[in-house]
């Protein structure tokens, strides 16, 4: 255990309100309390940090803020010394500094697909309907911060409710000009999944539709109402409005963009043969765009159709040299095919262009290992466990580094 850790919370009361992201509240319980600390259900005189989760908003069932934070507001507004801490900045307290620091490492695409078991297509149209945001962006890659895992977290229960990117960004850009800010944080958000329609939970607790009429909070039954952490709404005058289908044709204006658009929707739903189509038409359009060549690509590995896909993903890389996520996924149809000879080139060229790319270092540690070179894996290996050190790929890998021992 490292010296420092745990020494701010010992012999001091925490309480924690909201869902945690990291851990559920038990283990942080425990952990609290295997550090010295002292933990609390709601604030006292002599509690000394109020620790806010990162998975959702702290609001109790009824929409108002929990007990534990009116509590703590009340005793702060009296002069009593609570720190409020995110979750973000109380980890360290509990954890050791590597676990600590990979909440802070960044995350790729491919990681939050993994994370949340959905499509990187699906990610991908959240990030182009700027509902999650990378924190950079380096060679086309994006990386994502910590508390964008919980937002997506938020935006895959809000698509499991049936509500679509286009709806929330809409109920987003209404609000905001309600509101009267730029932004507003999807934390907020409820789904009604019974008639499809998204309502913002106020601060207060109270309900509103996106132009800000007030709406009657009549609670329904748990069955049938799913409370979810984000903010944003599309209801108009109580009633929900219906979402047209993706077209899977004949955008309103003959671009190459719209059919890009209506390629990125379709293989976000699934719809790849639809996909396909659309790209292939952007593509017909005018130049080729290594987006698209990307995104066709991706539509063609996830039909088993390899050959195509490897095809797209050359000229992607051919337009633009530096597109790592291209050569790195270049890299994984050639390896499906048993093509490794050709596939390592691939890897190392990915890495070549972003040297801490950790899918490629695992892919080409996998691939490397197939090949019967154990050596080289070991060394991709660990160099992914430098940029993600405790996932369950992290023990994945680690089963394999004891293996070779």
């Amino acid at each position: 255990m490292h010296q420092d850790r745990g020494k701010e919370l010992r012999d001091r009361e925490v309480t924690i309100t909201g869902r945690l992201a990291a851990m559920s509240r038990d283990e942080a319980v425990r952990q609290i309390r295997a550090v010295g600390g002292r933990h609390v259900q709601v604030p006292t005189s002599d509690t000394a940090f109020l620790v806010i989760g990162s998975d959702g908003p702290p609001l109790g069932p009824d929409g108002r803020p929990t007990q534990a934070l009116r509590r703590a507001r009340d005793l702060l507004a009296l002069g009593r010394p609570i720190k409020v801490l995110d979750e973000v900045d109380f980890l360290p307290m509990i954890k050791s500094r590597g676990e600590a620091t990979a909440l802070r490492n960044l995350y790729t695409l491919a990681q939050l697909s993994r994370i949340l078991g959905e499509p990187i297509a699906k990610i991908r149209s959240w990030v182009r309907h700027d509902l999650i945001r990378p924190v950079k962006i380096q060679k086309r890659l994006c990386y994502f911060e910590f508390g964008q895992v919980a937002t997506a977290r938020r935006l895959q229960q809000l698509s499991l409710s049936g509500i679509t990117p286009n709806r929330i960004r809409r109920s987003l850009t209404q609000i905001s000009e309600w509101i009267g800010k730029p932004a507003v944080d999807l934390s907020y958000l409820e789904a009604m999944v019974k008639d499809r329609t998204l309502q913002v939970r106020l601060e207060d607790g109270r309900l509103a539709d996106p132009s800000g009429q007030l709406l009657f909070d009549f609670t329904p039954d748990r069955d049938t109402r799913a409370n979810i952490s984000v903010s944003a709404c599309a209801t108009s005058g109580g009633t929900a409005l219906a979402e047209p289908p993706i077209p899977t044709m004949k955008p309103r204006t003959e671009t190459a963009e719209s059919w890009f658009r209506i390629g990125i929707a379709a293989e976000a739903d699934g719809e790849l043969d639809s996909a396909i189509e659309a790209y292939q038409q952007a593509l017909r359009m005018g130049s080729p765009q290594p987006e698209v060549c990307f995104n066709l690509g991706n539509t063609f590995y996830a039909m088993d159709r390899n050959t195509e896909a490897a095809a797209c993903f050359i000229q992607a890389t051919e337009i633009d040299a530096d597109y790592v996520e291209a050569w790195n996924n270049l890299g994984n149809v050639l390896a499906e095919i048993g093509k490794y000879d050709d596939a390592i080139p691939a890897y190392h060229r990915a890495l070549a262009i972003s040297a801490d790319y950790a899918d490629a270092h695992y892919n080409l540690a996998e691939t490397l290992a197939a090949q019967g070179n154990l050596a080289g894996a070991r060394e991709h290996w660990l160099a992914y466990l430098k940029q993600d050190p405790s996932s369950q790929w992290a023990l994945r890998v680690r089963e394999r580094l004891a293996e070779l021992r």
